[in-house]
């Protein structure tokens, strides 16, 4: 079938060489898939298609070692699980301290348990969050910077002391050692009768 053993030699040399030829194509364009699924840097991207151009498989393995950890992808979903748990805790620390249930920022009260999440600006109705001086929407002075759910549950202020009473004086004595008291005198003088005054006789002189 061969003429000699020169041209099977030139056969088997050729094959390798364009397998060779093959492979290098095959890992350039290889790199360059994964190199645009993990960067958008052209820098990045030439210099990855650069060390397998010149290096071929020795720039593969190089080019392995120094490629980013994670694709666009997975640094995306990443993200979005990211997202995802901040959402989450953002809606629990919104919960209803009563009934745990979820409530917006613009709830004025739990739309299960009726229970007092915010106050109203006095002037537009606006919710107020806990710790404001003045209303964002307004402008008007907020008169209390207290949360509702902390005035609410405050306990009540507690009862002014009595104070004792203070002692009287008692009545001055009478003659006979007993103590007249405060009306006798009065008392006295309206039963006492009084006698109307005489009038001169006619013709007396």
């Amino acid at each position: 079938m061969f003429d000699s053993w020169e041209s099977l030699v030139i056969l088997i040399a050729g094959i390798f060489i364009a397998y060779a030829v093959v492979l290098w194509l095959g890992i350039i364009v290889w790199t360059y898939r994964d190199i645009r699924e993990r960067t958008r840097d052209s820098a990045s991207q030439a210099l990855a298609l650069g060390l397998v151009v010149l290096f071929n498989i020795p720039g593969l393995f190089l080019y392995l070692v120094l490629r980013p950890h994670e694709t666009l992808s997975e640094a995306y979903e990443r993200r979005l699980e990211a997202e995802a748990l901040k959402q989450e805790l953002a809606d629990q620390r919104r919960s209803c301290p009563r009934c745990q249930r979820a409530a917006r920022d613009e709830y004025l009260v739990c739309p299960y348990c009726a229970t007092a999440l915010q106050e109203p600006c006095s002037s537009c109705d606006r919710p107020l969050q806990p710790g404001w001086v003045a209303c964002p929407f307004c402008r008007t002075p907020v008169l209390q910077a207290v949360p509702v759910a902390a005035a609410t549950s405050a306990p009540p202020p507690p009862a002014p002391l009595a104070l004792p009473a203070e002692p009287t004086a008692p009545p001055p004595a009478t003659a006979d050692g007993s103590q007249r008291r405060p009306g006798a005198r009065a008392a006295a003088s309206r039963a006492r009768p009084v006698t109307p005054p005489s009038t001169p006789r006619a013709g007396s002189s």
